[in-house]
């Protein structure tokens, strides 16, 4: 296979990624109507339509000990950066990792209308920070205890992918009822991150993968957990409020 080829093998599989996400979460959407009013919030991220992309993604890299054909891949899209690319070293995916959640805030700067507050965003990126920060710390352990993992130099999974697609899903989910258009934006930029994480030799196409499954699954475990507990608040404040009656 030339190197054009494999060239091509890599922008492919990139593009695939964004392209994925869009049509998964425009699917999500388009099912949107038919969930009644009153579902249970887990509902509503959970959906076998919402998450099918992400554990697809999961499942792809922990599949890897097992299928020898994406170790093969994951090596040869390496070995053709590695001599098609040899002198590519940029920093910028250590902040573009971080320009989803903190778009975000910029939105609120701006007046744009999102589903949360200021305060609100305050607790969801800290909530989500917390989980995929502690979910890819377990995965990193576990991992590195396998010698398909700890053998390349890299960690499974891509802790700047995570944080990227993390900040991407916290975008979608703010905006999707408002601006839906705008709410894919941080899902294009994450991907950059991706791309840009295999291009500095940091990680293989597995280790991207996991990480934007590991980045989108967390936030919407953020987003059940919130409202659950701001559900909860408010049925205590409301019974609170009929027995002083």
């Amino acid at each position: 296979m030339s190197g054009s080829s494999r060239h091509n093998i890599i922008s492919i599989l990139c593009f695939s990624i964004f392209s994925l996400l869009i049509h998964q979460e425009s699917l999500a959407i388009s099912k949107l109507d038919s969930v009644p009013v009153a579902a249970p919030v887990k509902a509503r991220y959970f959906r076998p339509s919402a998450i099918i992309v992400p554990v697809t993604f999961l499942a792809y890299g922990w599949l890897k000990p097992v299928i020898p054909a994406i170790e093969n891949l994951d090596n040869q899209i390496m070995e053709n950066v590695r001599t098609n690319h040899p002198d590519f070293n940029t920093n910028v995916d250590d902040y573009l990792q971080w320009v989803p959640s903190a778009s975000i805030y910029a939105m609120d700067a701006l007046k744009v209308k999102t589903k949360h507050t200021f305060l609100e965003h305050l607790a969801i990126d800290a909530g989500s920070i917390i989980i995929t920060g502690g979910a890819g710390y377990i995965m990193r352990k576990i991992s590195g205890n396998m010698e398909v993992y700890n053998s390349t130099g890299s960690q499974f999974p891509s802790g700047h992918t995570a944080n990227a697609f993390r900040g991407a899903e916290i975008v979608f989910q703010e905006l999707k009822d408002t601006h839906r258009v705008l709410s894919y934006s941080g899902y294009l930029v994450a991907t950059a991150v991706g791309i840009l994480r295999i291009y500095n030799k940091e990680h293989y196409l597995t280790e991207v993968l996991a990480g934007a499954g590991l980045g989108i699954l967390s936030t919407k475990l953020t987003y059940l957990a919130f409202d659950k507990v701001k559900a909860h608040k408010k049925r205590k404040s409301l019974a609170s409020s009929l027995t002083s009656r």
